[in-house]
């Protein structure tokens, strides 16, 4: 007997609502499929929470029209897996995610495994922003392979914005200069970012077992003949062909991606670039001029010169209806689509360079020419080309005397241009001049290793190495040096600040090596050229241990790194909290020293402290400087200020709620940092490689 026709609509209508519950589905299923895992379920548990997802929803947009988006389908199936999550043992990311806590394991699953912006992801957990960034660095801490590294505690909290991108532009400056004077810290965010990488391309790559999609298969088409026979429809229908179709659908999961890619901006120029007139003039890049315009703003290609250090890209921006200027907003308008035809560019970050006034741009006040810089092409990219998109600009403040200045607005007082800039720019890669050194010099009486050094078109690359040390408790100092240009007689390069000293492996002989680059020396003669020393960072493992002890009159005074600590008396309706202090003296040899209590090193991650440490900043002049009125071209020429910290308070926190009962008693300090300014330069000993 022929179904009625009314009962063969209703039917069709639940089929095609299902397919739509399975469309959102099967484009994030290997993402859910991880999810399970990493809750310590197996194939059989996963299928049956899936299905239950699948048909919960579709139910319920039945029942009340509603339609659920991506993100509350992933709350549904974290929800479902939730009640039944154990710990796996094993290396594995699924098994060590597995033995997070419940909050860090969703935060981790849904920020660096679903590609959930930190704001979603407080919607999802209905959490703050804030909480969900320290789940987030408390997780990724959990999973690391360097439990030992560390880093400056009261930076912590920046580094998921930073390398999310996400940071305010004064925070950023602020912590770049740290960065720049804290090794340690250096290290801590290098395997913090390292960790990141590895755990997305886990979620990039991860796939769904043929036998697992068989058995979910098999559940939703029981389910489908349970329906059908309620309907009183005898014979099957193609739902499990409509189902297998989806199969094929989008399983991959994108990211950030590009977060190697870093910007700089050159000169605005009066003419043409020089070195862009050298590259034209030796037959290295040629004049591209690629145009686009959206939204009344011209943005023209000139060209685009890559080596094995970089890719350099010129461009011009004309507003052709307003007279201001526009720069790429290098935090949110910039997309390579091809990005695996460029190698990673480790260490690389988001800057700006110091550019000259509008007067310096020939008067024009509607035109802004600069350059951006990606990563080195892959060697064996044959015909490269960049595929670049450009969707957002940054309206140059009129009083702006340098880009530094935008690091000093807050992202509500820019004005901002949208529009659609789309290029396909080809490139062909050049060889360097590469230089071989091993000198051995030494600074403050400590070693350093000059090997090599890579004169590239674009820019010039000194490789050099410092003895790292073994010892898993230190007794020497480790260091890193900063420089301030290469001498020749000809002229100079300058070192380009904004891409600190990149660590590049360790020699297996105790030293590790470093990239440091310049600006270019391609066209010069190296004559009598000089290395230029600006500052040595230098850590001293000096360790203390010392107690406050109540029964003994304050203030209390410990003395340290040729100076002191001195412990102030605890309110008297606040006894929980402790504040020190650390005057600066002459004699004082150390600038910023982080002191830990007992109670958070072997709090197991779950005690924090939620007090506040206190920094001045001091120039090569020995002059205090407020943190908002750095000099940049003082520091663009390795003038950095010194961070002296003077106050360090602390507020313990158990679980991220206070506790009035942790009373910090015993303190540990496991040494200190300081900077010294220095002036020598070190003759280059140059001979020319054969590679």
């Amino acid at each position: 007997m022929e179904m009625p026709a009314a009962s063969r609509n209703e039917m069709g209508m639940e089929v095609q609502e299902l397919n739509k519950t399975l469309m959102i589905f099967r484009q994030i299923e290997p993402l859910l499929y991880a999810i399970g895992r990493s809750h310590g379920c197996g194939d059989e548990v996963i299928a049956r929470i899936l299905f239950n997802c699948i048909f919960t929803l579709h139910d319920q947009k039945k029942k009340h029209g509603r339609e659920k988006d991506r993100h509350a389908l992933i709350a549904l199936f974290m929800k479902e897996c939730r009640g039944i999550a154990r710990p796996v043992e094993g290396e594995e990311f699924p098994s060590v995610i597995s033995r997070m806590n419940e909050s860090e394991r969703e935060a981790v699953l849904l920020v660096y495994g679903a590609g959930l912006s930190i704001g979603d992801v407080s919607s999802v957990m209905k959490k703050p922003e804030d909480e969900v960034k320290e789940d987030l660095l408390r997780g990724i801490r959990f999973i690391r392979k360097h439990p030992d590294v560390e880093g400056c505690p009261e930076y912590h909290r920046l580094y998921v914005d930073y390398l999310e991108r996400s940071i305010e532009r004064t925070e950023k400056v602020a912590f770049e200069m740290h960065i720049h004077q804290c090794p340690g810290c250096q290290e801590d965010l290098a395997t913090f970012q390292e960790t990141l990488l590895e755990l997305r391309e886990f979620f990039e790559q991860s796939h769904v077992p043929e036998g697992f999609r068989l058995k979910l298969d098999g559940l939703i088409d029981t389910e489908m003949e349970k329906r059908k026979k309620k309907n009183k429809k005898r014979k099957r229908t193609g739902i499990i062909a409509l189902v297998a179709a989806f199969l094929l659908l989008f399983t991959g999961f994108m990211t950030d991606g590009f977060a190697s890619i870093y910007y700089t901006y050159a000169d605005w120029k009066n003419d043409e670039d020089p070195l862009l007139r050298e590259f034209y003039q030796s037959g290295i890049g040629e004049r591209l001029n690629l145009t686009a315009e959206d939204n009344g703003v011209k943005i023209t290609i000139k060209t685009a010169i890559a080596d094995e250090i970089q890719t350099l890209v010129y461009y011009e921006i004309e507003d052709m209806e307003k007279d201001r200027r526009l720069m790429v907003d290098t935090e949110n308008g910039f997309t390579i689509e091809n990005q695996i035809d460029f190698l990673n560019g480790e260490g690389r970050g988001i800057f700006m360079e110091e550019g000259k006034s509008e007067e310096g741009n020939g008067g024009k006040t509607n035109v802004y020419e600069g350059t951006f810089s990606l990563p080195p092409i892959v060697d064996d990219t044959k015909d490269a080309v960049i595929k670049l998109n450009l969707n957002q600009l940054i309206s140059v403040p009129p009083d702006m005397s340098t880009p530094f200045d935008i690091y000093e607005l807050n992202s509500e007082g820019l004005e901002m241009t949208s529009g659609d800039w789309s290029f396909d720019i080809p490139v062909e890669k050049h060889e360097s001049k590469v230089m071989k050194l091993k000198q051995g010099i030494e600074v403050e009486g400590l070693p350093v290793r000059l090997d090599e050094l890579i004169i590239a078109p674009t820019t010039t690359a000194l490789k050099y190495s410092i003895p790292e040390g073994e010892e898993e408790e230190p007794v020497s100092p480790t260091f890193q040096l900063l420089f301030n240009s290469i001498k020749t007689r000809e002229g100079a390069a300058l070192v380009n600040w904004y891409s600190w000293p990149v660590y590049l492996e360790n020699n297996n002989d105790s030293w590790g090596s470093y990239q440091q680059n310049f600006t270019s020396l391609y066209f010069d003669e190296l004559e009598e050229p000089e290395l230029v020393l600006s500052s040595l960072q230098v850590h001293v493992p000096e360790r203390l241990e010392f107690k406050i002890d109540p029964t003994k009159p304050f203030p209390q005074v410990h003395e340290y790194g040729g100076g002191s600590i001195v412990v102030e008396e605890p309110p008297k309706d606040r006894p929980w909290e402790v504040s020190m202090n650390m005057p600066v003296t002459d004699k004082r040899d150390f600038d910023s020293i982080y002191i830990q209590s007992r109670e958070e090193s072997q709090g197991g991650g779950d005690i924090w402290n939620d007090g506040e440490i206190k920094t001045i900043y001091v120039d090569r002049d020995g002059k205090e400087v407020e943190e908002g009125d750095w000099d940049f071209k003082e520091i663009r020429e390795g003038n950095y200020p010194r961070s002296l910290s003077v106050k360090q308070t602390f507020k313990l926190t158990k679980q991220g709620e206070p506790d009035t009962e942790l009373r910090p008693t015993v303190f540990e300090i496991d040494g200190y940092d300081k900077d010294v300014f220095l002036d020598n330069s070190i003759p280059l000993e140059l001979k020319k490689s054969e590679r």
